[in-house]
């Protein structure tokens, strides 16, 4: 017979959780875990809460890209509306149509103006302007005057010319002395008469003008022009240098002054040249003297604007990279519309090549750094101004391809979608804060966005083939804390208002026959 007084005593226990671990998909999922939850909310972290009512803020359709400064920018197919903060509604005060192409967009903020890639176009929130950043100038059927001048851009005429000054002059009156064997090369000396001083007084004439109908309305003063097609008996009189990349001194009207190197070798630097689509003709300063060439021309002045795939703002500069070259661009100080102005000042462009393997996949501005991200490496760049720029390259999971909209700034940390999985960068080196979420699910991503709200980072992903990844919730510091679907309950259906964990149960459906309410059934984990 069984002595029953002898068995094992079995003791009940009770153990209370006060603080919810958010989701773990797992092995090691914990007592204060959830494996799996659906419309649940991590904005009340630590306690666990189902989430808000949803509710529609209004219908949009074909969206390329939305952004927000001083107002709600919207790239809607070939469109673009925008609404002021604070307007009743959100209506659009700006539509414009069919100034867009259908294609996603890469927008950055500078200023007053947002700036649209592919594009390479700047919306104006104050105005209301959509206007381009680059510009171009053709020749096409009109005539293009190019000359010598001063400094202040004046073009001068003379009276005179030869070996010896006139006697008894007026005056200002001009002399254009030289050897008359090569009166109008470099080596000739234009002077005016100063009565005040009674002598000739040299006349420095270093700088080209040149006139280009129609120009005035595209450039403006400190442009940096890309100039093609000069032809080169020009090239030869005036400025070796002449076509390539030249810098708009002055602009009066349809006339800009450059300062270029003189070709000191020239035979007929003291004139104008007149350039037309079906010939080049030249006349000396005097007008003693013309020739023509027959030559066929297509010039062209063009302010270039770099392709850009990523772009972001960091230190008053736009900063970009491409996925077809392995360079990182950033535009002159506090000028979106020049790529190319390299002069030597502080306020320069800036570009430079880096080394590392792979095609850029996204980029970003964070603690004062500027930093390019490959799925491999991180390449971040600082400084103050282009003498000191310094870029370092570090091996580590960058972003992932097709996930430059991940990048998002919360709290000082820079947070990401790796191919390994969520990252965050705080300034050394990413750190992986999605250990608890099965990675399988956040590879092989097409396209995803991310954003933050309340100290909470949001990600969302739609996968090759179609799949898509429901929406995580990572509360900065914390890790996963909730994840709401798509396929989520609708709103009045039945769900806790609060959920306790460490006990099985439903988890956001309907209570099971003989489950009421207001029972411990919590979550299951």
């Amino acid at each position: 017979m069984i002595d029953g007084t002898n068995l094992n005593q079995l003791t009940g226990s009770r153990q209370l959780l006060r603080a919810f671990g958010g989701i773990n998909e797992s092995y090691s999922c914990s007592e204060a875990e959830l494996s799996a939850a659906l419309n649940f909310s991590g904005r009340g972290f630590p306690a666990l809460q189902t989430r808000a009512l949803r509710k529609k803020v209004r219908d949009v359709e074909k969206v390329n890209g939305m952004y927000h400064l001083n107002g709600l920018l919207i790239c809607r197919g070939m469109g673009l509306e925008y609404a002021p903060d604070g307007q009743a509604g959100r209506t659009a005060a700006v539509t414009l149509e069919n100034v867009l192409t259908d294609d996603r967009k890469e927008l950055a903020g500078m200023g007053s103006k947002v700036l649209i890639w592919p594009d390479k176009l700047a919306f104006d929130t104050e105005t209301g302007q959509l206007e381009p950043l680059g510009a171009k100038w053709e020749l096409g059927d009109r005539k293009m005057t190019v000359c010598p001048c001063d400094t202040e851009g004046k073009m001068y005429e003379v009276a005179g010319a030869g070996d010896t000054e006139p006697e008894s002059p007026e005056d200002g009156q001009l002399f254009l002395k030289g050897d008359p064997k090569n009166l109008y090369d470099y080596e000739s000396v234009l002077e005016k008469w100063s009565a005040k001083s009674g002598k000739w007084v040299q006349v420095l004439v270093n700088t080209v003008r040149m006139t280009c109908p129609g120009i005035g309305s595209l450039l403006k003063e400190g442009d940096t022009v890309t100039l093609t097609g000069m032809p080169q008996a020009v090239c030869d009189a005036l400025a070796a240098d002449l076509n390539g990349e030249i810098v708009v001194q002055a602009l009066e009207g349809d006339d800009l002054v450059a300062s270029l190197t003189p070709a000191q070798d020239s035979r007929r630097y003291y004139g104008s040249w007149t350039v037309t689509a079906t010939g080049t003709s030249w006349r000396s300063l005097d007008g003693a003297r013309t020739e023509n060439e027959g030559l066929a021309v297509s010039i062209t002045l063009e302010r270039r604007v770099p392709d850009l795939d990523f772009v972001t703002e960091q230190g008053n500069r736009v900063w970009g990279c491409s996925k077809k070259e392995n360079t990182i661009y950033a535009c002159r100080l506090g000028d979106p519309t020049n790529w190319y102005s390299y002069r030597g000042i502080a306020a320069d462009s800036y570009a430079v090549s880096v080394g590392s393997d792979g095609t850029f996949t996204g980029a970003a501005s964070c603690m004062g750094y500027v930093l390019f991200f490959k799925e491999n490496c991180i390449h971040k760049l600082y400084g103050s101004k282009p003498s000191d720029y310094q870029l370092s390259s570090v091996r580590c999971r960058g972003v992932a391809a097709n996930a430059a909209h991940s990048l998002c700034v919360l709290n000082e940390t820079l947070y990401y979608l790796s191919p390994g999985g969520v990252m965050a960068w705080d300034g050394s080196l990413p750190s992986k804060v999605s250990g608890a979420l099965d990675t399988g699910k956040l590879t092989g991503a097409a396209w995803c966005a991310a954003g933050s709200l309340d100290a909470r980072y949001y990600l969302y992903l739609r996968r090759q083939g179609g799949q898509r990844r429901a929406a995580a919730g990572v509360r900065h510091g914390a890790g996963p804390v909730a994840r709401g679907e798509r396929r989520g309950l609708r709103d009045g259906q039945y769900r806790p208002a609060a959920v306790p964990v460490g006990r099985p149960g439903p988890v956001g459906g309907r209570p099971r026959p003989g489950n009421r309410r207001g029972s411990r059934g919590g979550a299951a984990v």
